[in-house]
């Protein structure tokens, strides 16, 4: 298929944009917006004093768990058990992509709970074990997009995945709801007609069921009505929330969105205009909008009308129990999902673009995140970014920063590397890309120059007990020359464990000089080297920056401790605080361990998640154990030992292809294989108690 990674990109986009702009007034009456806005016809987040950028679960669940067709390795044919397998592995509860409002009341919590108990999907979402006003919320369809995005063309292939996702949580005319959402993004790839798209949406499910009927209403309600005011009205007397039980039923909110799309069939813009205004779920409604009618229009359609792209420069949060994509933007993931793609169709996989840079920047409108930074005063007005075509050495397109400075001005353009806890809608757990050790690396070109500049690298990372306690570190600056390639880098020093925030380019100049450079591509090479004394740096807080925290307890030194421990722990089953991301593959990590009381406690590397990790333990029992967790405990290797509690020992695990090394106190004790994993971050276990450690290092 021509282009198919833009239009995933189109889609990708398209939901994203949906969510932030109707989430800042989600589960507003329409009489309410229109009382306040009278028409949304924008972001209006900004008025409430709302962030833009927040996670959310629309976002994080669609591009979460389509995750779970390559996880399995079978793709288009994963098991429908496996699906509820992945939302173990990447949900903490309480915590991540859900909300979290408990059994009963939340439909995803609920089946969270069933799935814990050993119930295994399909019949942990059912009617029959959870009731029909559980099953029938909307969390099904906000998810599924994904599912539609790799099954380009082919609707029935991506109602047949889509059934499966839905079926963890949902049953019923939430599952329909969903099947249809995914057919539909399938199909808008090759079909450019809305009345066929929403034709093959609903040709995926039975004709008998209410959200057939629910389509054929609305459809034919727009046709009499031509107002999509009276329209509404209509649905509100047939399909509104009073007829429903629960707190946000798929049954209303999906009957919006079908009038969205009947009403605004070729405008991305006026679909928004139109669901946002409607009320009721407002994020999901337009999330699920938007990605049908990104795929449909493209990426040109999308910001024909209006600059949806622009405020938020493609910036995305995916708080997951894996920290690998926790800070991402719409390009990354769409690349993602379009590799899955290609798999599940049988399609060849591309080469990375621009020989795998991180930030490439190939397909239009791509920005990776990179904002221009107006804090402080002597950085506002100073450059405007866009994405523009040529002035690429490796690939199609560029950034371009256009740039305003001075002696007193410098421009900085800068993008996320550690997701911000203030900027949460729900919680925020993110683990960095860039560590200690590592070397960024960007290469461009500069246009017209009025005068002398120069350009270097800089990253922004914690320095103290709060955010907002930050230091700036720069790379060698680069003289800019007229019409003339550059290259700037920066390798991260030492922190002491305190993580990476941000990375950005810094221009400056002695006099005022206007001009303009191209970004080509941003790439990181080098292993993380970290060596953490004594606590983790803000052990205080919650959710320790750049870790993923599934902890009850975070605490200092207890009063007989001679040296500096943190303390970590689980009042029940098993939890464990991470750093580091897949792109770690060989290497070590080490700490000093004592247990306090625990029935495990130890060391983990090549983490990927709650449910996929090997680690190096102490048992209850008195043994050391090297275990595989995948879906499940095995034990790879074990031996006896006699700790006494409160004890240090040193543990060591090294990984190197696929043999994995356990070390107590510096002699080797135990050997496995890993053969599933490869890669993964690194950090502490603990399980029904409280362990303590400090000199950490990973190298």
């Amino acid at each position: 298929m021509k282009n198919y990674e833009e239009f995933v990109y189109a889609g990708v986009l398209g939901k994203v944009i949906g969510v932030y702009m109707g989430r800042p007034f989600e589960g507003w009456t329409r009489a309410a917006i229109e009382e306040k806005w009278r028409t949304v016809s924008g972001y209006v987040h900004e008025d409430l004093g709302k962030p833009l950028i927040v996670s959310d679960d629309d976002i994080t669940g669609a591009f979460t768990f389509i995750r779970a067709l390559e996880d399995s390795g079978l793709y288009q044919n994963t098991p429908p058990e496996f699906y509820g397998d992945s939302w173990l592995n990447y949900a903490l509860e309480n915590k991540t992509i859900f909300w979290w409002g408990g059994l009963g009341l939340s439909t995803e919590h609920t089946a969270f709970l069933r799935l814990k108990e050993g119930i295994k999907a399909p019949a942990s979402g059912s009617i029959a074990l959870n009731g029909r006003t559980v099953a029938e919320q909307i969390g099904a369809q906000i998810f599924i997009d994904a599912f539609g995005l790799v099954a380009p063309g082919k609707p029935k292939l991506a109602a047949r995945m889509a059934r499966h996702a839905a079926a963890v949580s949902h049953d019923g005319e939430a599952v329909q709801a969903a099947v249809v959402v995914a057919a539909m993004v399938s199909a808008a790839f090759t079909e450019k007609r809305m009345d066929k798209i929403l034709d093959a949406g609903v040709a995926q499910i039975p004709q008998n069921s209410l959200i057939a009927q629910v389509h054929r209403d609305v459809r034919a309600w727009r046709k009499a009505d031509r107002d999509w005011r009276k329209t509404y009205a209509r649905i509100d007397r047939k399909y509104g929330y009073r007829k429903y039980g629960g707190n946000c039923h798929v049954i209303p909110n999906h009957a919006v969105m079908v009038m969205a799309w009947a009403y605004a069939p070729d405008d991305f813009y006026e679909a928004q205009r139109i669901v946002n205004t409607a009320g009721w779920d407002t994020d999901c409604n337009a999330a699920n909008v938007g990605a049908v009618m990104g795929v449909k229009v493209g990426l040109r359609g999308i910001n024909a009308r209006y600059d949806f792209q622009g405020p938020f420069a493609d910036r995305i949060l995916l708080p997951t129990a894996e920290g690998s994509r926790s800070t991402s933007d719409c390009l990354q993931e769409a690349m993602h999902i379009a590799r899955i793609g290609r798999t599940v169709m049988g399609w060849p996989i591309l080469p990375p673009p621009k020989r795998g840079a991180w930030h490439h920047f190939d397909l239009p409108g791509a920005r990776h995140g990179y904002m221009v930074e107006t804090v402080p005063y002597s950085g506002r007005n100073t450059a405007c970014i866009d994405n523009v075509a040529g002035h690429s050495k490796f690939g199609q397109r560029s950034l371009r920063i256009c740039f305003d400075t001075d002696a007193g001005r410098q421009a900085r353009i800068s993008t996320p590397v550690l997701a911000r806890s203030e900027a949460a809608g729900y919680s925020v757990l993110s683990t960095p890309q860039l560590y200690s050790g590592m070397t960024v690396k960007l290469q461009g070109s500069s246009g017209a120059l009025a005068g002398a500049a120069s350009a270097r690298l800089f990253i922004r990372r914690l320095k103290g007990g709060q955010w907002s306690d930050t230091v700036l570190l720069h790379g060698k600056p680069a003289r800019l020359k007229p019409n003339a390639p550059f290259s700037l880098a920066l390798t991260v020093p030492e922190t002491g464990g305190c993580a990476v925030l941000d990375l950005g380019i810094e221009i400056r100049s002695d006099s005022a000089v206007q001009g303009e450079i191209f970004v080509d591509r941003v790439r990181f090479a080098g292993r993380a080297k970290i060596f953490i004394h004594s606590r983790i740096p803000q052990y205080r807080s919650a959710d320790p920056p750049g870790w993923i925290n599934h902890t009850d307890l975070i605490r200092g030194p207890f009063s007989d401790d001679t040296s500096d421990f943190t303390y970590a722990g689980k009042n029940s089953e098993r939890g464990f605080l991470v750093t580091g991301n897949t792109g770690w593959s060989d290497y070590t990590f080490e700490a000093n361990l004592k247990i306090h009381l625990a029935d495990k406690g130890g060391i983990l590397v090549r983490h990927q998640g709650a449910e996929r990790y090997i680690a190096l333990v102490r048992t209850r029992d008195h043994k050391l154990q090297l275990i595989e967790r995948y879906h499940g405990d095995t034990i790879l290797a074990e031996a006896p030992c006699r700790w006494k509690l409160d004890q240090p020992h040193r543990l060591r695990l090294v990984c190197g292809g696929r043999k994995i090394a356990a070390f107590c106190d510096g002699k080797k004790i135990l050997e496995g294989a890993d053969d599933r994993l490869g890669c993964g971050g690194a950090g502490l276990l603990f399980e029904k108690g409280l362990i303590g450690f400090n000199g950490l290092r990973i190298s």
